[in-house]
């Protein structure tokens, strides 16, 4: 089973945001390059994962993929943490936010 979230890339256009429900969980945005983001819709976030969303459209080309999950705190940290330790750094959108990142060691 991989750590990494698998689900496939859905293109982020209000009708495919129709189908996101409003539920607590996990989701990435990417663009042409690559990942760019990282986050969590969780108790006090709006409409769950479809509001959080939202807040993603209108910047052209973006696509998305999410997880329903009522522990979307840990699965977020280790999403990120998972990205950090293939990558070097955080997504964008944590890059600056000062983020303490815990550490996976391979086995």
């Amino acid at each position: 089973m991989s750590v990494s979230m698998t689900k496939p890339w859905t293109p982020l256009t209000e009708e495919s945001l129709g189908q996101v429900p409003g539920a607590l969980g996990v989701f990435e945005v990417a663009d042409e390059g690559g990942t760019i983001a990282i986050d969590y819709a969780g108790g006090h976030s709006p409409f769950g994962l479809r509001g959080r969303l939202q807040e993603w459209l209108g910047q052209p080309g973006l696509r998305f993929r999410y997880e329903r999950t009522n522990a979307y705190l840990s699965r977020y940290r280790e999403l990120v943490q998972v990205f950090a330790n293939e990558h070097g750094a955080p997504p964008r959108n944590l890059a600056d936010a000062g983020h303490r990142l815990g550490h996976i060691r391979p086995n």
